[in-house]
């Protein structure tokens, strides 16, 4: 009984472990994508205007 216990507990740890590791590699990709967008339009326009106005509509500013 007890060593059904400690396998359920292990592999309650690595699927958690895992589950954190794929949610900081999702948020990681859509963060990556919306910055190289905003890079672009910053590169595009010659300015950091693109910046400023990501950073007044998420009030960050």
């Amino acid at each position: 009984m007890d060593s059904d216990l400690i396998g359920y507990l292990g592999l309650a740890i690595v699927t958690f472990c895992f589950g954190l590791l794929c949610g900081f590699q999702v948020a990681h990709i859509k963060y990556t994508k919306k910055l190289a967008k905003m890079v672009k339009r910053c590169i595009h326009s010659g300015t950091i205007a693109p910046v400023l106005v990501e950073l007044k509509e998420t009030d960050d500013l």
